[in-house]
């Protein structure tokens, strides 16, 4: 899935996405390790040969968001309508550098960029629309042009009162319309408030009401100081806790950006815990254990028998898997078994 880095330019959003990438970026493109406390419980408890964590692609390599005439250029629509999620920087210092408004005023901008993506796709379901009434199948019930056409003349009234299509109730084959033609407000935002080193723990009243607004609507937003969390990620890892306890500071902003990318794409993690390999995977949500097999190997799934399952609250409260199973905390569910969050997984198969 690709996470697309946006904002302004001199937004911090490069500063923000090396932060973050903590030296695996290979130039505009990192596949960034998904911070889990659980999966290093269980690695320092197997202590297997190899570890993989699970990990989400941050892509940098998004064009600045135009600062006069139009917002977004048609290389940025272009790339914007193939990213799954947007991570979006948004400038909350002071900058003399900043070529966009003189005064720093983030909720402006963020709301200019709202506005802007509301606009691209309203003028694309306009242009749709008039399509679709030229079609001689359009009042044909059932028939997709008919089913598109109600759609889009739905969510024509949200996007003239300006508001994004995240926030419009929507049912599953709506959504997959909507996701088919790329609508840029209807994906998924993670947004960060880019603030100066004295605001890091203490963003202020009016990011912090913005924050919480957001939240209510399902957004995460958070704020962060880039530049502080770029310092952090070049410092050894055992100097890492005080530097960041002189700051006030539980642990690097980066650290709760990649980890709300991966909530906001859908996912969550189970465990197979081997003294090979021990490994974190990403499974959407609501996914049964049979996607989960297939997500380690196709072939595990074709020869799918059942699915040994351990949630991770028994294997932390017994303290391995050994011991779990002995205390008869191990579940044998079937393909249809809903995937938990954290559950530590093994397949029985044919093979």
């Amino acid at each position: 899935m690709k996470v697309s880095v946006i904002g302004f330019p001199q937004s911090g959003k490069s500063t923000l996405y090396r932060a973050a990438a903590r030296g695996t970026a290979k130039g505009s493109v990192a596949a960034v390790p998904v911070p889990d406390e659980r999966f290093d419980a269980i690695v320092a408890q197997v202590k297997p040969k190899k570890v993989t964590p699970a990990t989400v692609v941050l892509d940098d390599d998004m064009e600045p968001i135009q600062t006069s005439g139009r917002l977004f250029t048609p290389r940025f629509l272009e790339d914007a309508r193939k990213a799954d999620l947007f991570l979006h920087v948004v400038r909350a210092f002071d900058n003399p550098a900043a070529p966009f408004h003189q005064e720093v005023d983030p909720l402006r901008d963020l709301e200019t960029v709202e506005v802007e993506m509301v606009l691209a796709d309203l003028q694309l379901v306009e242009n749709r629309i008039e399509r679709l009434q030229k079609s001689m199948n359009v009042k044909t019930p059932g028939h997709p042009d008919n089913v598109e056409k109600r759609l889009f003349d739905r969510i024509k009234p949200a996007l003239e009162d300006g508001t994004p299509l995240r926030d419009v109730e929507l049912e599953e084959e709506d959504l997959k319309i909507v996701r088919n033609y790329q609508l840029l407000s209807a994906k998924q935002t993670v947004i960060v408030f880019n603030v100066d080193e004295d605001a890091a723990s203490d963003p202020g009243h009016l990011l912090q009401q913005k924050i919480q607004e957001l939240a209510a609507k399902g957004t995460q937003a958070f704020a962060a100081c880039a530049t502080i969390d770029e310092e952090i990620a070049q410092l050894d890892a055992s100097d890492q806790p005080e530097f960041l306890a002189s700051l006030g500071l539980a642990e690097p902003a980066s650290n709760r950006l990649v980890r709300a990318v991966y909530d906001a794409l859908g996912l969550i993690t189970f465990f197979t815990a081997g003294e090979n390999e021990t490994r974190a995977w990403a499974l959407k949500r609501g996914s049964n254990a049979l996607k989960a097999a297939a997500t380690i190997h196709n072939d595990i799934a074709k020869g799918f028998i059942r699915a040994e399952v351990v949630s991770f609250a028994d294997y932390r409260a017994l303290g391995s898997l050994d011991a779990a199973y002995k205390a008869n905390k191990m579940r044998l569910e079937g393909k249809e078994y809903v995937v938990q969050d954290g559950d530590l997984l093994h397949i029985r198969n044919k093979s």
